[in-house]
């Protein structure tokens, strides 16, 4: 089917981008050793060029080494290193947001 200049963005089958502040808040990650808490909050990391995320219990030290930020991106939510790569990528799905870390799948749901 032709696409028109007309037709709204969401007809067009764009993705849509979270706010940081909709994701903002308590989390609680899931992997098959178990559960832990972290927090993304809207407090900026500008050398990360993302949000910063308080992992007070470490819960992502083991998981994903290096990420110090969390931020929106049209296919889910991105975990920042310092030097603002991705460190992980979540993507949401069915069961919340989802990725395959080097330590096996890990899934963040709120918490």
């Amino acid at each position: 089917m032709a696409q028109t200049h007309d037709e709204p963005a969401q007809s067009r089958g764009s993705l849509r981008m979270e706010e940081p502040e909709s994701l903002a808040g308590r989390w609680l990650v899931a992997t098959a050793k178990g559960e832990c808490a972290v927090v993304f909050t809207t407090r900026r990391v500008e050398s990360a060029n993302a949000w910063a995320l308080e992992d007070a219990g470490n819960c992502f030290a083991g998981l994903v080494p290096g990420a110090v930020g969390w931020r929106p991106v049209p296919d889910g939510i991105a975990l920042a290193s310092a030097d603002r790569r991705t460190a992980a990528l979540f993507a949401r799905g069915a069961d919340g947001w989802t990725a395959t870390l080097a330590s096996g799948a890990a899934t963040l749901r709120r918490g």
